[in-house]
């Protein structure tokens, strides 16, 4: 087969494995949660990364001399998952450097990494390589693609056109997604470290000072968690501000992302709620240790 034909079939079995995949990530979260999720990073009603997982893993077993369609199970299994871990850290690695968003988190699941894979989807994975291979392939290969090259040429180029114009209307719209969140987060941020400073200004009061002065630097790391909580609560509440302002593109790709991880915003909550737990067990007398024992 010519080179142009074989690439224009690749490309049509990638948008169809996208799609297969895009159905069947919906289905499985709508039954798990309930309610109707939306999944995919495009607009469109296509899981990319499955369809490239599995036109990998058709190209792999099916043209590499090293490999194919009888290549033993476990070697399967073994290079699918391989892999679709590869495959899949990436993917969430890049889409998170880019615009500070998840689409999928496995951190509430035993053995992942940092949330982007974990193994019992790994292993999933694994076995739909294997189905891939022993089924989907033999099968593919009774269909005799190959043998309409001008029809998988004219749907690659519609295929590639509909994906490179919806690809660029989401980036500009995750763009303006993210702009937003982040200028909510600078003032997240700020009031954290402020409420950091007012702590530890009253840390020093309590070692330095008197007790009328230690009293009032007790005060003043109180107003300093008081003031850590309202600004999470009006992180919250501008959130939901912008999202009554979304259009209705902005409001679809919103409903895909699990969910945003600001490294800079992370570490300030996170800093601000070890740094009050720290000292927390420091600054309690045994009189307040008595008070709250009988509370």
């Amino acid at each position: 087969m010519q080179t142009a034909g074989l690439i224009a079939q690749y490309v049509v079995e990638f948008f169809a494995f996208s799609f297969v995949g895009w159905v069947y990530e919906c289905t499985y979260c709508t039954f798990r949660t309930g309610r109707w999720q939306n999944r995919g990073f495009l607009f469109g009603p296509i899981c990319p990364i499955y369809g490239a997982g599995a036109v990998a893993a058709v190209v792999i077993f099916g043209l590499l001399p090293t490999f194919s369609a009888d290549t033993p199970l476990y070697q399967v299994f073994l290079i699918s998952c391989a892999g679709s871990a590869v495959l899949e850290f990436a993917t969430s690695w890049v889409l998170e450097k880019f615009f500070h968003a998840v689409w999928w988190d496995y951190s509430n699941i035993p053995l992942n990494i940092q949330g982007r894979i974990c193994l019992p989807a790994t292993l999933g994975f694994g076995v739909a390589g294997v189905v891939i291979v022993r089924y989907i392939l033999p099968w593919l290969n009774t269909l005799h693609l190959e043998g309409h090259p001008v029809r998988n040429e004219i749907l690659s180029l519609a295929f590639v056109f509909l994906m490179g114009a919806d690809l660029a209307i989401t980036v500009d719209t995750l763009i303006k997604l993210v702009s937003r969140m982040e200028k909510a987060q600078q003032s997240f941020n700020e009031k954290m470290q402020a409420g950091v400073d007012r702590t530890k200004a009253g840390v020093q009061l309590l070692k330095e000072g008197p007790a009328a002065v230690g009293q009032a630097a007790r005060q003043g790391i109180d107003s300093a968690r008081v003031q850590a909580n309202l600004a999470e609560m009006e992180l919250q509440a501008k959130m939901k501000v912008y999202a009554e302002e979304l259009t209705y593109r902005e409001r679809y790709h919103l409903s895909t992302i699990r969910g945003f991880r600001s490294e800079g915003t992370r570490v300030m909550a996170g800093k601000f709620r070890d740094y009050m737990k720290g000292i927390g067990r420091k600054l309690i007398t045994p009189e307040d240790r008595e008070v709250n024992r009988r509370g």
